[in-house]
């Protein structure tokens, strides 16, 4: 005999599908939001660095080289240099590869002969002599066009930093704004050097931000480097002097490499767009920052920033027509007020480094700091911490690391990194961030904004925003 349900008790299979499926997308919404969270947390002790100094001062009293199950962190100079100089012991491509969806890109060349082959080419195609001065001239005229429409308060961030690096981009890359826009490509520079510094879950809004923006540039540069060989093959004059038409011309050459063709000039631009203009506007930022906060060294950064102005307006003043023992002496005038200033900016950014952390990975069983008390073997497959916020603190190498002291020797810095993966950007970097830092010393009662606006702030690890304020009334007085 059969027992009757009620048909609103039975189960559809309908709704049993739909019953899954909303739980499925509830769990997977659980698990981005649980990623997302550690994404924040990794973004603001990568942007926050009070957290990782005391983590790096208790480890080095205890534990030099501190290896928990296959994460190595190292907090001293020497161990930090050495896992950055040992190129085929410590690899970066496995590490970094996730944050770079357009291609390989020279950092993540780990086969030595291969990078050094590719470094040489882009060496090449740069003009020592030129090119920095072609980069201050850039910085200059944006920052005076900025700083004079600015009516004493400006965002350093969006509305000089940022404007610096997109020109640099357009006039030196050779790589235009995305849709003609500035504001977008700043935009699209912070997105993409975010997946870099911390990549964002998979599905995020990062992420899908930093896909699209990663789609409309190489439609972009595929259409421009179009362009320049077109250019190029029908002789056409008046073309740009910039990487993008340097390295087209190379395209056409009958002896060029066989790994050398569009596409490699493709990633190596994307590559330059993404992990250098946003970390210009890092170091920028994080610079003006530190000064700021040491009152005492910021005015004696200012006195060197005028310094250097009248150095360089006499060099120009003498002209050819002096002797040459004048032009020298002008020169080095020049040299000595530069290198001065430099000082002021390179301590300021031990504090706050562009960079905090760089990692590397360890493909077999290595010894690091071998024949000293403190050598620890690191295991097969382990990731190493090898951080210059770290080892730019050790009192080995910088006596009274909490204390600014701009006359450390240059040399001990290592803001760019070390070794034959040193930045390859760096005098773009290092005169971008330098001609930035001169424009706003130059102002005067420089201060920062009142409440939240006055802190750098940042969309995920990439400065967003720092509000500062200046007397523009006793600047016109300065001009005059």
């Amino acid at each position: 005999m059969g027992t009757d349900v009620p048909e609103s008790t039975v189960e559809s299979p309908r709704w049993r599908a739909t019953d899954g499926g909303s739980l499925t997308r509830l769990a997977e919404t659980m698990s981005l939001a649980r990623k997302m969270a550690g994404y924040h947390f990794s973004s603001y002790i990568f942007s926050h660095l009070w957290l990782l100094k005391i983590v790096f001062a208790v480890l080095r009293r205890v534990r030099p080289i501190s290896i928990f199950g296959k994460l190595v962190i190292l907090t001293k100079m020497r161990d930090v240099r050495e896992v950055l100089v040992r190129f085929d012991d410590f690899t970066l491509g496995e590490v970094i590869e996730p944050g770079m969806p357009w291609g390989p890109f020279l950092m993540t060349v780990d086969w030595s002969e291969q990078h050094q082959r590719e470094r040489e080419l882009l060496q090449s195609v740069v003009k020592r002599d030129v090119d920095p001065q072609t980069i201050k001239k850039i910085v200059a005229e944006e920052c005076n066009e900025r700083i004079a429409a600015a009516d004493g308060r400006i965002d350093m961030v969006a509305d000089l930093a940022e404007p610096v690096v997109v020109r640099i981009a357009a006039d030196y890359f050779g790589v235009p704004p995305l849709q003609g826009d500035k504001r977008r490509m700043a935009r699209a520079t912070r997105n993409l050097a975010g997946i870099i510094m911390v990549n964002p879950p998979a599905g995020s809004q990062p992420w899908i931000d930093s896909r699209d923006d990663m789609i409309e540039l190489t439609q972009l540069l595929l259409e421009e480097i179009a362009v320049a060989k077109s250019t190029i093959v029908s002789h056409q004059g008046n073309r740009p002097d910039n990487l993008l038409t340097r390295l087209a011309a190379l395209l056409g050459a009958r002896a060029k490499p066989s790994w050398f063709d569009e596409d490699w000039v493709r990633r190596y631009l994307t590559g330059l767009v993404a992990t250098g203009l946003a970390t210009v506007v890092r170091g920028t930022a994080h610079t003006v920052d530190q000064l700021l906060a040491h009152p005492e060294a910021l005015r004696e950064a200012q006195k060197l920033a005028v310094a250097l102005d009248r150095a360089e307006a006499y060099e120009q003043s003498i002209g050819n027509t002096a002797s040459e023992g004048d032009r020298k002496s002008a020169a080095q005038r020049v040299k000595q007020s530069h290198d001065a200033l430099a000082q002021y900016v390179y301590e300021a950014l031990r504090f706050r480094p562009m960079l905090p952390l760089l990692v590397r990975d360890a493909p077999r069983e290595a010894v690091i700091a071998n024949g000293t008390k403190r050598a620890r073997v690191v295991p097969s497959g382990a990731r190493i911490l090898a951080g210059p916020l770290a080892a730019m603190f050790d009192p080995d190498v910088f006596p009274q690391p909490s204390r600014f002291d701009p006359k450390r020797p240059i040399e001990s810095y290592i803001h760019f990194g070390d070794g034959a993966r040193r930045c390859f950007g760096e005098y773009v970097a290092r005169n971008a961030v330098m001609e930035m830092v001169r424009a706003l010393l130059r102002l005067p009662d420089l201060a920062r904004a009142s409440g939240n606006g006055g802190r750098v702030r940042y969309e995920g690890p990439a400065p967003c925003s720092f509000v500062l304020t200046f007397n523009k009334r006793a600047m016109g007085a300065q001009e005059r």
